[in-house]
């Protein structure tokens, strides 16, 4: 079987790089490696390697949350490809339910075994006419997306991860942004039903339950059961905020009166408000605009990850 490697040395701030030296010392399969060397080039390499397949390929992807979607986004409704994770990021939110490689044991032992992979679901994110994007674990609009902007060009994420502690990034920046973020209206409709909110904070979609350093937003998500779940959090002021992303951790925010539910195949979602942030898996990807619709919708059967139960 042909093996690819990508790997991200500068996932988790170096820790890329530090988990594929010590994986290739123990490696004894044949096997190729590529190097992503700039934003999006995980997607290229995917591509690349994985079009003209006629046999099951497995891509090992070394490397955190961006790198995953980066690699899904290239081969996405290609039959031929399995994914498979060494997880090497700060948050590692898929390594939370999907699952992974610990070792080169575990790798060469499921190769040389006969190949157990499940067919997976993505989230489609489309706003405006043009703009396009997939999710593998979700899209969020509103302050996920904002405190997002800000982890990523943050020197505290960088001092965190160098000392163990990256995860704790992703909170400190909630904090820090409770007291500047604007919140906003939004309209969503899905199957001839329309909710309206006031003074939301954010629009999660998501495929899986986990986002932010495992805070378990979402659940009763399942990333293969046709469906995308929305989390709305609304109507609620910034100190009760802080104790909703408090329990998110221990699935108690689904009591709240101001956090709504929705579950579907597709919806249409109406922000009411300008600048509004977006992401996809960690990922930010611009600005909404008054008035812009976005189609959030599922593909299933888009993609293959390997199965626990090689």
């Amino acid at each position: 079987m042909k093996v690819l490697f990508i790997v991200n040395e500068v996932a988790g701030h170096g820790k890329g790089k530090k988990v594929w030296h010590h994986l290739q010392q123990h490696l004894t399969i044949n096997y190729e490696v590529a190097f992503t060397e700039y934003e999006g080039h995980g997607q290229e390499l995917a591509k690349n390697w994985a079009q003209d397949a006629q046999i099951k390929k497995l891509i090992i992807i070394v490397g955190g949350d961006g790198t995953i979607h980066e690699v899904v986004s290239g081969v996405v409704h290609n039959k031929f490809i399995v994914i498979g994770v060494v997880r090497a990021g700060s948050g590692n939110d898929f390594a939370r339910y999907f699952t992974t490689f610990k070792d080169a044991f575990q790798i060469e032992s499921y190769i040389q075994n006969e190949l157990v992979y499940l067919p997976m679901d993505v989230g489609a994110f489309q706003f405006g006419d043009h703009q396009h994007e997939i999710f593998v674990n979700n899209a969020g609009v509103g302050f996920d997306a904002f405190v997002t902007k800000r982890i990523n060009t943050s020197r505290l994420k960088l001092y965190l991860n160098k000392v163990g502690l990256g995860k704790l990034s992703y909170a400190v920046a909630v904090v820090r942004g409770l007291f500047s973020f604007r919140r906003f209206d939004v309209k969503i409709q899905a199957n001839n039903q329309e909710w309206q909110f006031q003074q939301a904070w954010f629009v999660a979609m998501c495929n899986q339950p986990y986002f932010g350093g495992g805070m378990k937003i979402s659940p009763s998500s399942k990333p293969d059961d046709g469906q995308i779940e929305i989390t709305i959090v609304h109507g609620i002021s910034r100190l009760k905020l802080l104790l909703v992303f408090v329990t998110v951790f221990f699935e108690k925010h689904t009591k709240f009166k101001e956090i709504t539910f929705l579950q579907g195949h597709q919806f249409n979602i109406f922000v009411c408000g300008n600048n509004v942030d977006c992401h996809t898996d960690g990922n930010y990807i611009g600005e909404i605009k008054e008035g812009t619709k976005i189609h959030c919708t599922v593909q299933g059967d888009a993609w293959q990850v390997l199965s626990e139960e090689h």
